[in-house]
């Protein structure tokens, strides 16, 4: 079996990003949460909110590769610092960058119409634990829009508060 992604596939990850209230849709490449490799294309909408966090077992690195539009990538220290700005994109800058365990990191899409290829190994286990950042706001807390404008024009070494 194999799984073609083009230009309606990731059409449809956009529109669905964009009427969905977290503002992300996701398709899984791979077969299910047992395979090895655990592969999955998220699209981005304006206004979503990926808490910045980092993934604590010494196994768990992630890839994320610009695929459509531009995302910002960001990498903190466990303070909040930020240490790098990656711009995602198909087209300029960088295409992908990928994450030792254990780092802190945000995506955030500059495009209304982003895209981005996840990689990780699996198998996906929901008992694994994700650590979000506690000098960040959480899910649906007021103070989301207040940090998103700051990520958008922060600059690295700079910090939240």
């Amino acid at each position: 079996m194999y799984r073609v992604i083009d230009k309606e596939l990731l059409d449809e990850l956009v529109l669905k990003a964009q009427e969905s209230p977290r503002k992300r849709s996701h398709f899984s490449i791979h077969s299910d949460f047992t395979d090895p490799v655990q592969r999955m294309l998220i699209g981005l909408a304006s206004g979503t909110y990926v808490r910045p966090h980092m993934h604590p077992q010494p196994n768990k690195w992630e890839m994320l590769v610009g695929v459509r539009g531009k995302s910002l990538l960001l990498i903190f220290d466990r303070d909040g610092v930020i240490k790098e700005r990656i711009i995602l994109s198909e087209k300029d800058f960088a295409f992908g960058a990928e994450m030792k365990p254990k780092t802190w990191h945000m995506v955030l899409p500059l495009d209304e119409d982003s895209v981005i290829l996840e990689i990780k190994p699996g198998p996906y286990n929901p008992s694994d634990v994700v650590e979000f950042a506690q000098w960040a706001p959480e899910e649906n807390d007021k103070g989301i829009v207040n940090f998103i404008k700051w990520v958008e024009v922060a600059q690295v070494n700079d910090k939240y508060n």
